[in-house]
């Protein structure tokens, strides 16, 4: 179990650093994109189709690393007045839901992504870009998120049931 927790973090981690790096790239696209336009007077076709890829897949890449981080945003006025064991019960509650809404991501993305890539669909933009890569992000970020609510949830319960367990 330990193990397997261990490789859902490393992976999660690592779908973080790899929004991370997206979100070094998708400046540079923009920045680029606003150079051609008012430096150059000539404005490039594909800055704002490849930055709207890039910005899909450094949001799903990185909700999984955000969940495992504790970063997701929390109503702290409520939190903050709960005691402590309240708020590990309702840590408990939130990963089924979180789950569910995983097993979503990753079905109806998953069948975007294949009918993209079989159908070899591509976008209405003068660029004609393949749709497969930016419909693969839902169900890789849905997977991403998924590993990292299970570990969450998993040592939530390991915490809650055993408190001097160091999760």
């Amino acid at each position: 179990m330990k193990k397997m927790l261990s490789i859902f973090d490393a992976l999660v981690t690592a779908g973080g650093y790899a929004a991370a790096f997206s979100g070094f790239v998708l400046t540079g696209v923009v920045v680029f994109g606003v150079f051609t336009r008012y430096v150059l007077h000539t404005p490039s076709d594909w800055t704002m189709e490849v930055s709207q890829y890039i910005f899909c897949a450094m949001s799903l890449f990185g909700t999984g690393y955000a969940l495992k981080e504790g970063a997701h945003v929390r109503i702290d006025l409520v939190w903050e007045r709960m005691p402590p064991r309240a708020r590990e019960y309702l840590d408990l509650v939130q990963y089924p839901i979180i789950v569910c809404i995983c097993l979503i991501l990753i079905w109806m993305g998953g069948e975007e992504f294949w009918s993209a890539l079989t159908q070899n669909k591509r976008s209405e933009t003068v660029m004609s870009l393949p749709l497969w890569p930016v419909w693969s992000t839902i169900p890789i970020g849905g997977l991403l998120l998924l590993m990292a609510a299970l570990s969450g949830f998993v040592k939530q319960l390991l915490n809650l049931f055993n408190p001097d367990h160091k999760g």
